[in-house]
């Protein structure tokens, strides 16, 4: 029986990268005697994987977990586990049996919305967001690979964004795309746009938060949880 988790992750555990994540998942679960099912073969491993990685150091107000478990159990029942056995600052607040036939949540993830907030420091950064947004590429540096090697490479991450807006008090509401094949990391366009209000000194001063995950479904932008609609 295969399960979608909806859930955030907040406070001191933005500081826990994917695999420490994806480690504490597996001693909850355990803690709470879900049972996890595993792999077949050599080498069995645990049938659980998230959408798509969270950046280390931002929080996540609606992420989605997937698993497999060995026998069926009822929604409400593995929410009340988790929340029981959940450090400080996780907390599952949907759970939903995957219809059969859906895909893995990581193959149906195609944008992702933000909320950002930026330094106050005098500077008007909804006037310096228009200008950036004007121009007819938003070129940034990035670590890639090139010939095989990993090197800075230069990438237009203007294709990648669906809107953006900045709020009087410097919020900024960010919709990318997001996914396996194209991903923009809301960072590059923030440190971008400080670099161009002259002030790069101020990149990391940012806060970043993934408020939603979404799959597209005749044309709309619809969040991975719930199914139906």
């Amino acid at each position: 029986m295969k399960y979608r988790i909806q859930f955030s992750k907040s406070g001191r555990l933005k500081f826990i990268g994917h695999l420490d994540l994806l480690r504490t998942f597996q001693r909850v679960l355990k803690r709470a005697q879900i049972p996890l099912a595993y792999s077949q073969g050599f080498n069995p491993h645990p049938l659980l994987s998230f959408a798509h990685p969270l950046a280390l150091g931002s929080t996540g107000l609606r992420e989605y977990m997937e698993m497999q478990l060995e026998k069926e159990m009822e929604e409400k029942e593995i929410l009340a586990r988790l929340n029981a056995n959940f450090p400080e600052h996780l907390h599952a607040s949907l759970c939903e049996r995957i219809p059969e036939g859906t895909p893995a949540a990581m193959a149906q993830v195609c944008a992702a919305r933000y909320t950002i907030g930026l330094p106050q420091v005098g500077i008007d950064w909804a006037s310096r967001l228009a200008e950036l947004l004007s121009q007819d590429a938003i070129l940034v540096e990035k670590l890639g690979k090139k010939h095989g090697r990993k090197q800075m490479v230069s990438l237009d991450i203007k294709p990648l964004i669906e809107s953006c807006a900045i709020s009087q008090d410097g919020t900024m509401e960010l919709l990318c795309v997001c996914g396996s094949e194209q991903n923009l990391k809301p960072d590059l366009l923030v440190h971008r746009l400080m670099k161009e209000a002259g002030r790069p000194e101020l990149a990391y001063t940012e806060t970043i938060e993934r408020e939603e995950l979404y799959r597209k479904e005749e044309g709309r932008l619809l969040p991975l949880l719930p199914f139906a609609r």
